[in-house]
């Protein structure tokens, strides 16, 4: 062989490794919390898979396997590696969704439901107070070092997934519907104080509309449930977002084993 055959063949090959890393971060990056939200430039995006694929590349060439001769083969391996991105990135999509659930609840007790704004995280509208504990989960994410977690748990998948390999397209859907039943979970698990005082608050007020048939009740109690929910929510805040690191990070430690 010739040395520009050899150096022909040498660059196909990591071109195509590098393809197929960047497949998987790139595919993951544009779902990660705090990577892939819909205010975050998509240049910006862009430059910082290509950037972390190419840091990656000499950890994980030994991973990648060699350029496939047939077409077929080489199409099914990188959509293989996007699959496995969309998997973990919806993951932890999944996961931080509940806080914006858990935001919603929020504000059915607390009596703001119909106060909507702009979510920049989803690029719609919501709560204001699914909104703001949104942004605060994104920011302790990094205030706390989660988005290094994050990332080391998607280097981890190469342990779990070889790259080449069959999906295991079983395992996937199970392991993404537990996520969602557990999303559900911590949503109803951070909002459940203001589902006992939305409760109690209502029984109250039947039994006071009761005792007092002239009493407005609606204009009574509007003011008297957000000044409590608010001071609820300073409350319970720091609890809360706690709790929901906690379970983030439990959530990402399957795939921080092959670290």
């Amino acid at each position: 062989m010739s040395p520009s055959q050899t150096i022909e063949t040498l660059l196909n090959g990591s071109i195509f490794q590098f393809m197929m890393i960047f497949a998987r971060i790139g595919s993951a990056v544009m779902l990660l919390p705090g990577f892939g939200e819909a205010y975050v430039a998509m240049r910006v995006r862009l430059a910082f898979a290509l950037l972390f694929s190419l840091a990656l590349m000499p950890m994980l060439a030994d991973r990648v396997p060699v350029l496939p001769a047939e077409l077929d083969r080489f199409v099914m391996d990188i959509v293989g590696e996007i699959g496995v991105g969309l998997f973990f990135g919806s993951l932890c999509r999944i996961i931080v969704m509940s806080v914006l659930s858990a935001g919603n609840i929020i504000a059915l007790q607390t009596g703001i439901a119909n106060a909507l704004s702009v979510d920049p995280s989803t690029a719609q509208q919501a709560a204001v107070s699914g909104n703001f504990l949104m942004a605060v989960t994104l920011v302790l994410i990094f205030v706390t070092g989660l988005d290094h977690v994050t990332l080391q748990g998607l280097v981890g998948t190469y342990a779990m997934m070889p790259p080449g390999q069959p999906l295991m397209l079983g395992d996937i859907a199970n392991f993404d519907s537990r996520a969602v039943a557990d999303s559900f979970t911590l949503a109803v698990q951070m909002s459940a104080p203001f589902l006992v005082y939305g409760l109690v608050f209502t029984a109250a007020l039947g039994i006071l509309a009761r005792l007092m048939p002239t009493l407005q009740v609606f204009f009574v109690a509007m003011p008297a449930q957000l000044l409590i929910g608010l001071g609820l929510l300073a409350v319970t805040l720091s609890s809360m977002m706690l709790w929901f690191l906690d379970t983030y990070q439990r959530q990402i430690q399957p795939f921080l084993g092959g670290q």
